[in-house]
């Protein structure tokens, strides 16, 4: 019965990357407005999906809508706190919103976190 459970939810898992990656390939052809629905209509499915924001946080950032941008972000780093590529989109919104502290502060975040991933990566070659 777990095992049925854990593999209904990889495959859930799988459906809703599979999802997100045809977003992201819609906003990469310049349908902004498609790509913000359908990562919306992820979203109240999947409210914890990190990819989800994240895309979502980047569509926003394009259209313009800076608020709505930080906020996904923020939503995808709640979610996951050590995110680098989340923690560089903050950065960018910030610097775009004028925050020039915040932005600061998220450029220190992200690269320190970079620094833990190359450190890590070290350690593991070795």
């Amino acid at each position: 019965m777990l095992q049925d459970r854990m593999v209904r939810n990889v495959m859930t898992d799988d459906l809703f990357q599979a999802r997100i990656n045809q977003a992201v390939l819609d906003f990469t052809l310049g349908e902004e407005d498609k790509a913000e629905l359908a990562l919306l209509e992820i979203l109240q499915e999947a409210t914890d999906n990190s990819d989800a924001f994240r895309a979502l946080a980047e569509v926003r950032l394009a259209k313009g809508d800076l608020d709505g941008a930080e906020s996904a972000c923020r939503s995808a780093l709640r979610i996951n706190e050590g995110d680098l590529t989340s923690t560089v989109s903050l950065a960018r919104i910030l610097v775009a919103k004028g925050d020039k502290d915040g932005a600061e502060k998220a450029s220190a975040d992200a690269r320190i976190l970079g620094w833990k991933d190359d450190l890590a990566q070290h350690e593991e070659s070795a």
